[in-house]
């Protein structure tokens, strides 16, 4: 989206929902975005958790192509 469609947007919005609703509705958005990044956050640590002590368990590929485990 470029500057003057998100301008255009903001105006639309102005003129449907009037300043008070839109600040509302602005306020929500954000609210909802901060939540996403905190599950994003969350979810993306338990992962990390979930696979670092997996990796170390996995023989190395030095050790498949010679059949050795390490």
């Amino acid at each position: 989206m470029s500057l003057s469609e998100i301008i255009f947007l903001g105006l639309l919005g102005l003129v449907i929902f009037g300043p008070k609703k839109l600040g509302e509705f602005a306020q929500q958005a954000g609210q909802i975005v901060a939540r996403l990044r905190k599950v994003s956050g969350d979810f993306q640590a338990q992962l990390a958790t979930e696979i670092s002590p997996r990796a170390s368990e996995q023989p190395t590929e030095a050790a498949v192509t010679t059949g050795v485990e390490q």
